[in-house]
C-alpha cells in the first residue's frame, strides 16, 4: 500500500501514513482498526485479533479523527477585548 492511498482512505496525513507503513510510528489501536476497515491492510498491532474481537474493541474505543480547534481567539482579538 502506498502512503498517499492510506492517507486518503484513513483520513491521516501522508507523512503519518508513511511512518505507519514503514514502522517508524504505530497507530493507536482504534486507528489501526479503522485503517483495516477502510483498506484491508492489517497493521501488526492487530495480529491475533479476530473479527469479533475487533468489533468489541471498536464499540469500546471507536476511532475519531482529531479536530483542530478554531474557537480560541487570536492574540489581536484578545487584546481588543
Amino acid at each position: 500500500m502506498k502512503p498517499t492511498a492510506l492517507a486518503k482512505e484513513a483520513g491521516v496525513s501522508v507523512s503519518y501514513a508513511s511512518q505507519i507503513l514503514t514502522g517508524e510510528r504505530s497507530p493507536s489501536r482504534p486507528l489501526a482498526i479503522h485503517i483495516f476497515r477502510k483498506t484491508g491492510w492489517r497493521h501488526p498491532l492487530l495480529d491475533g485479533l479476530s473479527e469479533e474481537q475487533m468489533a468489541v474493541l471498536e464499540s469500546i474505543e471507536p476511532w475519531a479523527p482529531r479536530k483542530v480547534s478554531t474557537d480560541a481567539p487570536s492574540s489581536s482579538q484578545s487584546e481588543a477585548a
